[in-house]
């Protein structure tokens, strides 16, 4: 019988990343065992001297690991939904299946000051730090030289934790922080993710490359439309254009627009159509809204001072019902939000539908193979379901 040959860099450039469909999320990078491959400008290179940009001599000798870490390159969904929730997603679950839903925010007022939107995910943290259930946490951290730029970072403490507290809607690699966490040999670790990253790392689990994420005791995912290019727009728009100095920046937030807040306490408005232009162009390629392969998906959809959080796995309804009964969250029904719970559905649906059916991870947005042939049918028929 005549072996066929699995895909590797070679397929995984012409594929994803000169087609722009990479979304910078590093799992390739963490995942190659020759070290060959490094994130430059959130996009993955070949640093082999002995190997054209476009191929690689690992891959022609049959090491496929970069490939099979792919989120985007045909992932492996059955396995990795199987794991978290127990079967496919259906069509009619845009946002993707899940046990139970709430509204949550921290009791502790230096959390949710620190926080985001109530400040919900420190508080999840914290209490691991504090109970000893997490040894590490993989987060987006402030980079300690330039300002407003998230660099992927491994904590320690809750200390640590207070201090990389909020988000900065530019996008992190967050995964290679794994490297920093095996490096410690760390034992119970949590990963703090966007939606595509949440998959990345169950995307390692679900091909067997498990030395980065055989630590990993909770995957918290964050709930996202598009990040915004660092240098475009925080450097560009916000600093350059509108005068607003990244130094004088103390929180950025999106609730319908951008919103800056500065050191004096004004709030400096951007409009959602301004800041579009600004998104990564990978987000364009993205289904995934609600981070649907989270053990725990969480959002502020609009809210002042509360998170929505989606308890998609076991072991997430476990860690957060411990959290609960440790009295560090204040909750309330989902159901007292039904406009968060509207703008949810919207985006999760809308978010779906940036998938054509000739894309390698087309299957993100048709959930079965009868589903996905239909799409492709109509797609070459002229009739375009995409």
């Amino acid at each position: 019988m005549e072996r066929v040959a699995r895909k590797h860099w070679k397929h995984l450039y012409e594929e994803i990343i000169s087609t722009e469909i990479c979304c910078g999320c590093s799992a390739c990078i963490v995942a190659c065992p020759h070290k060959v491959l490094e994130l430059r400008d959130f996009d993955p290179v070949q640093t082999d001297g002995r190997s054209p940009f476009d191929n690689c001599i690992h891959g022609e000798e049959g090491c496929s690991l970069c490939a099979m870490a792919c989120l985007r390159l045909g992932p492996a969904l059955q396995t990795i939904e199987s794991s978290v929730f127990g079967r496919r997603r259906r069509e009619s679950e845009p946002e993707g299946p899940y046990r139970c839903k709430t509204l949550a925010r921290a009791t502790d007022e230096r959390v949710s000051a620190r926080g985001q939107d109530g400040g919900a995910v420190t508080a999840l943290l914290k209490f691991g730090f504090d109970e000893k259930e997490l040894d590490g946490a993989v987060v987006a951290a402030p980079s300690e030289d330039v300002p407003w730029l998230d660099e992927p970072k491994l904590i320690r403490s809750s200390e640590e934790l207070l201090r990389t507290a909020g988000s900065r809607y530019t996008y992190c690699a967050t995964p290679l922080g794994l490297k920093q966490a095996v490096a410690a040999k760390c034992k119970d670790v949590a990963l703090v993710g966007v939606s595509c990253e949440s998959t990345a790392v169950r995307e390692l689990a679900a091909q067997g490359i498990k030395r980065w994420v055989r630590s990993l005791r909770l995957v918290i995912g964050l709930m996202c439309c598009e990040t915004f290019d660092y240098g475009a727009f925080m450097v560009s728009k916000v600093e350059r254009d509108m005068g607003l100095s990244l130094n004088d920046i103390t929180k950025v937030n999106v609730k319908g627009r951008v919103i800056v807040t500065m050191k004096d306490g004004r709030d400096v408005e951007i409009p959602l159509k301004e800041a579009r232009p600004y998104a990564n162009e990978w987000c364009h390629h993205c289904p995934d809204f609600a981070a649907e392969h989270a053990d725990l998906s969480c959002g502020g959809l609009g809210m002042e001072g509360w998170t929505m959080i989606l308890v998609r796995s076991e072991r997430g309804e476990s860690y957060l019902e411990r959290a609960i009964a440790a009295g560090v969250l204040e909750l309330r029904e989902a159901d007292e939000e039904p406009r968060a719970l509207k703008v949810m559905d919207r985006l999760a649906k809308k978010q779906r539908q940036r998938i054509k059916a000739s894309e390698p991870h087309a299957e993100a947005r048709w959930p079965t193979e009868q589903l996905l042939a239909a799409a492709r049918s109509e797609g070459s028929s002229g009739k375009g379901r995409g």
